[in-house]
């Protein structure tokens, strides 16, 4: 079994960010305007590869404390992209973050780009290769690795282990650290009719470092992750539950397109979940 290199000791221990907001370019302007309702930001690492992205990244940085969040890892592939990792390296160094987030998931295969996040097949062989692959990265980072769970159409069949074992097992032998994304358990919970609370309380709590919280909506009775609506109350009562459970560093309110006028709307909504992380951190004011 892989062996947990030192520079992942400190994902349990890491800072208390507070609650913030993934930035997106249409909405720069506001949210360098509302930077005191603001804690930190996470940037989708894939869109500040290189060129003149790099220089905005700087600007950013110079405003707020920033987390990279990558979509391209596809971190349980049998084989990492070396001109990919180069990189991320360079947006995680530009930011100087603490750690480095991105998704329990696959995007590659031999030859194929997936085009979406693709569930692992939960078993002893993926869990060896995604553990291996973590360790080379934090490695290679010099930083710990959080993970994100995913939404998925259905359940890879045969699958060796629960997705909440698999994960638990997965922190514990790679020293890595959990992005929960609340609403992904409750749009899975209701897609496939299991108990969210329950789930919670499997996942590997002492290792949650991050949370993501987003809106979707419902077509032809099955909840799709939009990132494009208000965040559900039922999304808010197990931030409510989660905030109980466990002390939270960092939320995310994440919200690609269908943007309300302003910021005002998702300001309110950053405000809400700083007021769900602050009885856990008790120097940490809540917002009025």
């Amino acid at each position: 079994m892989t062996v947990v290199s030192e520079i992942t000791t400190a994902a349990g221990s890491l800072p208390f960010l507070g609650s913030g907001l993934g930035y997106r370019r249409e909405l720069r302007q506001a949210i360098l305007d509302a930077r005191s309702a603001i804690d930190f930001l996470e940037i989708v690492t894939d869109q500040f590869l290189g060129g003149m992205a790099l220089a905005e990244l700087e600007e950013i940085c110079a405003v707020f404390p920033v987390i990279p969040h990558g979509i391209g890892l596809s971190i349980g592939s049998p084989r990492l992209a070396e001109d990919y990792l180069r990189a991320i390296r360079r947006v995680s160094d530009v930011t100087a973050s603490p750690y480095y987030s991105e998704h329990l998931a696959m995007t590659q295969a031999p030859g194929i780009d997936l085009g979406h996040l693709s569930p692992l097949w939960f078993t002893e062989e993926a869990l060896q290769r995604t553990t291996d692959n973590v360790a080379r990265i934090q490695d290679y980072l010099r930083k710990p690795l959080i993970l994100e769970n995913v939404t998925y159409a259905f359940d890879i069949p045969m699958a060796g282990m629960k997705q909440t074992e698999f994960f638990g097992r997965l922190v514990e032998a790679s020293g890595c650290g959990v992005l929960l994304d609340v609403t992904n358990v409750h749009i899975n919970s209701a897609n496939h009719g299991f108990d969210p609370v329950a789930f919670l309380k499997e996942m590997p709590l002492h290792r949650v470092v991050q949370i993501h919280l987003a809106g979707g909506y419902i077509k032809n009775g099955t909840w799709i992750d939009g990132h494009c609506e208000p965040v559900d109350e039922g999304s808010w009562r197990l931030l409510d539950t989660l905030a109980e459970l466990v002390p939270i560093r960092g939320c995310i309110l994440e919200h690609d397109s269908n943007f309300p006028p302003g910021v005002s709307g998702l300001l309110d909504q950053v405000a809400r979940a700083r007021r769900a992380l602050a009885p856990r951190w008790p120097k940490v004011k809540s917002a009025e």
